[in-house]
């Protein structure tokens, strides 16, 4: 059902005539199942999309939560979403077979977190509520934690390291 739409948004977009199109990029959520994943990926890859952003914010309500306003219905971001959401991203590598660019977001408060993501698959990272409660210097700060990690590891660059946990199997 989704690849009919995403079809008809690629169309659209390479309609435009513009050169380079504008990336069509498709964001989903941490609360998905893994058929629904699985049909994500076909999709986006039969659709040939640009890439996907994993993920949006969550739902769920980790046990971990303490703060008073933790039953509030509506999207939960920053450090709760980190651990589900790359795994999700894990998932939505080894379902493309790393064949569609995928945006890690969600969590990510650190180079490890950075790192974590790259490893397993994300090509391009996205930070929001780190940003928001940082300010600019937190991009900084894991821009160099994130170097150091990747030169522990001997990669030269990110590309080196991305999905580099499907490859230690």
């Amino acid at each position: 059902q989704l690849e009919a739409p995403l079809r008809r948004a690629v169309a659209a977009r390479d309609a435009l005539g513009r050169s380079p199109p504008p990336p069509l990029l498709v964001k989903i959520a941490p609360d998905l199942s893994g058929d629904e994943l699985a049909d994500i990926a076909h999709a986006s890859r039969a659709a040939r999309v640009d890439g996907i952003v994993i993920s949006n914010t969550t739902i769920a309500r980790p046990s971990s939560l303490t703060s008073a306003n933790k039953a509030e219905t509506g999207g939960l971001s920053g450090r709760p979403l980190s651990e589900p959401s790359t795994a999700v991203l894990r998932q939505m590598y080894a379902l493309t077979g790393g064949q569609v660019p995928l945006v890690g977001v969600g969590g990510i408060t650190s180079g490890a977190d950075a790192y974590a993501k790259v490893r397993a698959g994300a090509s391009l990272l996205q930070l929001y509520t780190s940003l928001v409660f940082e300010g600019p210097p937190v991009v900084w700060r894991i821009k160099a934690e994130l170097a150091e990690l990747l030169q522990r590891d001997g990669f030269a660059t990110v590309a080196d390291a991305v999905g580099a946990d499907h490859r230690q199997r």
